[in-house]
């Protein structure tokens, strides 16, 4: 998927694919990959704020921190990969 495609329901939906329920996972997976999962599930979260700050400040043609959360919004993102491909 293109990276403008990419958003905070599919990055979600990719990291539940990967490790699948979020309720199986303390039953069927050790202590530091729950710690990953629930970090990762924090990472989207944050993603979803930086994305309405970036298109915020797009609306009002503050160009240079749209820009700024849109990076922001990316990094969110590859770190929540990151942790979804760690705890697999």
């Amino acid at each position: 998927m293109p990276a403008d495609k990419v958003d905070h329901f599919h990055v979600g939906h990719e990291l539940r694919q990967v490790l699948g329920s979020r309720d199986r996972i303390p039953g069927r997976l050790g202590p530091t990959v729950v710690a990953l999962v629930e970090d990762a599930t924090d990472q989207l979260g944050f993603a979803k704020g930086a994305k309405e700050k970036s298109e915020a400040a797009a609306a009002k043609e503050d160009w240079q921190n749209a820009m700024l959360w849109a990076n922001q919004w990316w990094q969110y993102q590859v770190k929540t990969a990151d942790l979804g491909l760690r705890a697999k």
